[in-house]
């Protein structure tokens, strides 16, 4: 379960970030989790939470956004890959499997290569502090 490993990483961030500007408490943190990252959101959450016991970020809300796979091709395509031809892949049980099924690029049709949707990103940490009433972003 390499979620743990992940989650202390995201953890120490927040951690220093929020020290870093004089934070009482941690409201949300915001993930960008590409869908191809191999990270389960509700594991990394959990350990987050369990991580975050006794801290500043102990009510921390983990909110995760999930970023579709994208395609570069040689013939100068980008964008995300057919979200429609996933759908239509009945026969495969994998939603990996199912994205590279549909990783012919719609322009020309050769084979494009995944350009995104690996990323694990921390967008936003929402903190608050002594000095105001009010979140900080």
């Amino acid at each position: 379960m390499h979620e743990l490993s992940i989650a202390c990483e995201i953890f120490e961030q927040v951690k220093v970030t929020a020290e870093a500007h004089g934070a009482t408490e941690v409201k949300h943190v915001t993930l960008q989790m590409g869908r191809l990252s191999h990270t389960n959101p509700e594991q990394l959450s959990f350990c987050f939470k369990t991580l975050a016991e006794g801290s500043i970020a102990e009510n921390a809300d983990l909110i995760v956004e999930m970023v579709p796979p994208t395609l570069e091709c040689e013939c100068g395509y980008t964008g995300t890959i057919d979200q429609e031809r996933i759908r239509e892949s009945n026969e495969l049980t994998s939603e990996l499997l199912a994205y590279i099924a549909a990783m012919d690029c719609p322009v020309c049709g050769k084979q494009a290569h995944i350009a995104g949707g690996r990323e694990l990103i921390i967008k936003s940490i929402e903190i608050e502090t002594e000095n105001e009433n009010e979140s900080q972003r």
